[in-house]
């Protein structure tokens, strides 16, 4: 087990694991949405895709218990513990440079796409794609007529959700920097998550 890790609101990490070794990421405030995603250590053109692990569940949104699966169809990582109420958003892309330029933000404005380029980088690696990430906490309703929304997490506190390496992975988190619609909660503010390394 290592230390653990905090990763301040709106930036990002990658973790380097083998196959086995679980991370442990905890929604300290409760608030925080955490992009989330992995590629194998072997071949970085192989990455968790959350179009195929809908396909592989059944489901448009991941529950304790469930295999994450790559764009190759090979069980990634095992959603081992989940103690929120398990609502993970698996429709949405990142938000980027593009988003925050839609919503009128200056340029510069932190983003999970840059966020996850970053971090890996920062570590050693490197990937010409940024996948569509599982998008941890955060809420996405889906009503009857297939229309979505926005809401506000239903995490708490303390929360925490355990990511199993199936294979020798690098996963990358972005404490999601959004601040203009309330996906990190109703004031709109990024908050720090930590983090630890398991086995």
């Amino acid at each position: 087990m290592t230390d653990i890790v905090e990763i301040a609101g709106g930036y990002g990490r990658a973790f380097a694991l083998r196959q086995g070794q679980a991370l442990k990421i905890v929604n300290t405030h409760g608030s925080q949405v955490v992009d989330c995603w992995a590629l194998s250590r072997s071949d970085m053109s192989e990455y968790l895709s959350v179009e195929h692990s809908r396909r592989m569940i059944g489901r448009l949104f991941p529950r304790q218990g469930d295999r994450l699966w790559s764009n190759r169809r090979t069980p990634m990582l095992l959603l081992a513990e989940d103690s929120s109420p398990g609502k993970h958003d698996m429709l949405l892309a990142c938000c980027d440079k593009w988003l925050y330029r839609h919503y009128g933000c200056p340029p510069g404005h932190r983003n999970c796409r840059d966020n996850f380029l970053e971090a890996l980088f920062a570590a050693g690696f490197d990937s010409h794609i940024v996948p569509n990430p599982l998008n941890l906490w955060m809420n996405i309703p889906v009503t009857g007529s297939e229309e979505i929304s926005i809401g506000e997490p239903l995490s708490k506190p303390g929360d925490h959700v355990l990511l199993e390496a199936l294979v020798d992975v690098v996963v990358v988190l972005s404490a999601c920097p959004m601040d203009v619609v309330p996906i990190n909660g109703p004031d709109c503010t990024p908050r720090p998550v930590h983090c630890q390394v398991v086995g």
